[in-house]
């Protein structure tokens, strides 16, 4: 039984150790070895956490009579990053700062200063804008699986908004008219330079967590995580009479309620002619569906002596089997749509390949406990 215990509590530690095990920057530490490659001084440099869901942390300081300094650190997963100035918050007729790191440009990052004339990426001009730059102090720093854009403004005071983006993984600008494609996500702050705080910022903010990303998550918990740890207390744990019905109907009543939540959310989010994703709503409908067959199953479950019982467990047993299948996959087609950052990817892939090795572990054991 201890054993048996062990390897259901892999697959959640697997699982959540793999989505916390990633490099992360805080206003806690100063830059520490990339202060070096930094072309000024960035000490007593003011800090904020500017974006949390993109773990964005931007430090900077009035250095000089009419100089500002900037930093922005944010991880580094293979696409652009961004950081600009704007009178009203929004992001046309604004400049930001861009960041990248690529092969394509040899392994060297390489920031720019963008001209956002408009909501095309034709609208958009690398090398153009209202920032005044102070020559040779800006840099682009790939450091520990982290960006960090540097730049000095020539400026008597910034402009009193800050916005900001992220651009789509492997999605970067590259010679020779480093044209920029479509922000992931993006938000803008209003922000008070002197008390370093921020305030909700003037035409599309998100400085919260985002619409997709609940779906996601709601999805990522309810279908792919929930219901295959469910499966497992009810086929590996019979021995703890009643307690495995307990609490495989407790996992399975979480995950269900999780499930609609990321269904309604889903219908809710505007799909923008994303690749896939009527394949991808088409599945999570079946796997609705599926589940609350189960739910209504379960109502309508015989008595053990009665004749039709193997049958509805052939019946239970199977569709759930299929439910949990399609949910995991759907999982991975979703987070491919949504062109999340290979960490969210790499996290769930951890946990359905823990989830595998418990449930072929179980059966292993089981197999030589019918033998015996």
């Amino acid at each position: 039984m201890a054993g048996s215990v062990r390897l259901l509590l892999l697959c959640l530690l697997g699982f959540c150790f793999a989505v916390s095990h990633q490099k992360t920057d805080s206003c806690a530490g100063d830059l520490g070895a990339v202060a070096r490659l930094v072309p000024f001084d960035t000490s007593a440099f003011h800090c904020i956490t500017l974006w949390k869901q993109e773990d964005f942390i931007l430090r900077y300081k009035n250095t000089a009579t009419n100089q500002w300094s900037f930093v922005l650190s944010a991880p580094d997963t293979g696409s652009w990053v961004a950081v600009g100035f704007s009178g009203k918050g929004g992001m046309v007729g604004s400049s930001a700062m861009v960041g990248w790191s690529s092969s394509s440009s040899g392994g060297k990052a390489v920031a720019k200063e963008y001209y956002l004339q408009g909501r095309s990426p034709e609208a958009v001009t690398p090398d153009d804008g209202k920032l005044t730059l102070v020559r040779n102090r800006t840099a682009t720093v790939s450091r520990s699986d982290r960006l960090y854009l540097a730049f000095e403004l020539s400026t008597d005071h910034p402009q009193p908004f800050l916005i900001y983006a992220v651009g789509y993984q492997g999605s970067l600008p590259s010679s020779p008219d480093f044209t920029l494609q479509e922000h992931r996500d993006m938000g803008s702050r209003g922000f008070n330079y002197a008390s370093a705080t921020l305030s909700s910022g003037g035409g599309s903010t998100d400085a919260g967590f985002p619409a997709k990303r609940w779906h996601g998550l709601l999805s990522m918990m309810g279908w792919g995580v929930m219901l295959p740890i469910g499966m497992m207390v009810a086929r590996y744990f019979r021995r703890q009479d009643p307690y495995w019905f307990y609490g495989h109907m407790a996992v399975q009543g979480v995950g269900f309620l999780l499930g609609i939540a990321a269904v309604i959310l889903g219908f809710r989010l505007d799909d923008d002619g994303l690749n896939n994703i009527f394949v991808h709503k088409a599945i999570g409908i079946t796997i609705l569906s599926t589940a609350s067959l189960q739910v209504t199953a379960v109502l309508a479950r015989p008595d053990k002596m009665s004749k039709v019982r193997r049958f509805w467990n052939w019946y239970h047993h199977n569709i759930g089997r299929a439910a949990i299948l399609l949910a995991i996959a759907n999982v991975f087609l979703g987070l491919t749509i949504a062109k999340e950052v290979s960490a969210y990817i790499v996290s769930y892939g951890v946990f359905a390949a823990v989830w595998v090795m418990a449930v072929a572990a179980f059966e292993f054991k089981r197999y030589y406990e019918d033998d015996d």
